[in-house]
């Protein structure tokens, strides 16, 4: 009898270790809206916000960590360029769009109807604003082009609808760019909030 409990106990644990293995998503693909309020640290303008949106992959490699690989793109609102138009720049010139491509790990629980999640992210942003701002008040004649370091840390929340497809109606995140152009005196970190929403698509494991 002792025996027969033991082993029983033994398949019962086996098979609970093996549904835990299997009882998250293998990869998700996130897809989503956002928006950023971009602060330039610069004299010609303090602030303005950037629309866009993007997608990304994560391969989950434990219940609760995966490798997340982010890329979205964002283009100005007007009211940037007619703040700068008003104070001197040649009209339709500035074209402000933002682009992102990091990566890092994202923490997640992957159980229940409300799944939070956090990430930290790190890689690269690509604008033509900085440059354009810095050319046109004689700080450098550099090309219009420039990239810079960037990392972002933050979170949301999926809310599980049918299966293999959540809504994620909010995620905030902290992105830190770092333009600057050498041999200038311009080496601004800016600090940028963003908002994002979306749906999220999961695919193998469950």
């Amino acid at each position: 009898m002792f025996k027969y409990l033991a082993t029983s106990m033994c398949v019962l644990l086996l098979a609970t270790i093996s549904k835990a293995q299997t009882s998250y998503p293998k990869f998700e693909i996130p897809v989503d809206f956002s928006f950023v309020n971009v602060h330039p640290d610069l004299p010609a303008i303090t602030s303005f916000n950037v629309f866009g949106g993007g997608a990304a992959g994560v391969y989950n490699f434990a219940s609760f960590i995966g490798i997340k690989a982010d890329f979205q793109f964002y283009t100005q609102g007007t009211s940037v360029r007619n703040t700068l138009e008003h104070d001197g720049f040649p009209p339709g010139k500035l074209s402000a769009n933002l682009t992102t491509y990091m990566f890092g790990p994202q923490f997640k629980k992957h159980s229940g109807k409300l799944q939070p999640f956090g990430e930290a992210l790190f890689g690269t942003a690509h604008s033509n604003e900085f440059a354009q701002i810095l050319e046109d008040e004689g700080i450098t004649n550099k090309s219009s082009a420039d990239s810079a370091f960037a990392m972002e840390f933050g979170g949301g929340v999926d809310y599980a609808i049918i299966p293999y497809v959540e809504l994620r109606p909010v995620e905030v995140d902290y992105l830190l760019t770092r333009f600057g152009v050498n041999g200038t005196p311009y080496t601004g970190n800016q600090n940028n909030f963003k908002y994002s929403a979306g749906v999220n698509f999961q695919f193998g494991g469950k």
